[in-house]
């Protein structure tokens, strides 16, 4: 009996050893498990892109540039140049941007970081469209302002200059015409004689003549001294 006692108690331990054996490497995977799945987010990374320098070539027209990589950059905001002020909105295009940096944003030109919409509207050089950017306006709303540029005397902010006016036309003024004086009459002559009347070239005497006299026309026919 004792025997048999024994054997069961021997039989109950290893049981628990068998079964503390197998749980060990089944929670060893579990806490393996558990670490290989831990997971790291990374943050993230914004990148700003700023557009590398150009140089502008020439200019088009008083908003139209073309650069140094041979595109066009038509500037935004501004309007056709006008008629009036187009020669001096090339002009200044001109000495403003041609050889120089600029940055082209868009339709934007940068000069110095300055918007040449901007410093073109200021000078009165350029006119901004419908909906320009508010800094745009403001600098066109100062320009006119101060009346510098076309919206000075030179174009009074038209874009086409109006046309002279003519001058009224001179009307002449009447000229008095003085009437021609009446001819002085004839001098008084006297001839005694045909003789004399002939002397002197006169005869023959017509009636009305100066010298004419009945007594020198015997015949009484108008004519004396025949």
């Amino acid at each position: 009996m004792t025997v048999l006692k024994e054997a069961v108690i021997v039989a109950a331990a290893l049981l628990v050893v068998s079964a503390c054996a197998t749980q060990q490497p089944t929670r060893l995977a579990a806490d393996a498990s558990t670490t290989s799945t831990t997971t790291t987010t990374a943050s993230p990374t914004t990148t700003t892109t700023t557009a590398p320098p150009v140089t502008v070539l020439s200019v088009v027209d008083g908003r139209t540039v073309t650069l140094s990589n041979g595109t066009n950059v038509q500037v935004a905001g501004l309007a056709q140049p006008g008629e009036c002020w187009a020669a001096s909105a090339v002009d200044f295009a001109t000495k403003t941007l041609v050889g120089k940096p600029v940055q082209a944003v868009g339709s934007r030109l940068l000069l110095d970081g300055k918007d040449y919409a901007v410093v073109a509207a200021a000078e009165g050089v350029a006119r901004a469209v419908a909906g320009a950017d508010a800094a745009v306006a403001a600098a066109e709303a100062a320009a006119k302002q101060a009346s510098l540029g076309f919206w000075g005397p030179s174009c009074g902010g038209l874009d086409v200059k109006p046309a002279p006016v003519a001058p009224p036309p001179v009307v002449p003024q009447p000229v008095e015409t003085q009437p021609e004086p009446a001819p002085a009459p004839p001098p008084a002559a006297y001839y005694a004689n045909c003789s004399a009347a002939k002397a002197a070239g006169a005869a023959p005497l017509y009636r009305g003549q100066p010298g004419y006299r009945a007594a020198l026309d015997r015949d009484s026919d108008g004519v004396a001294c025949e």
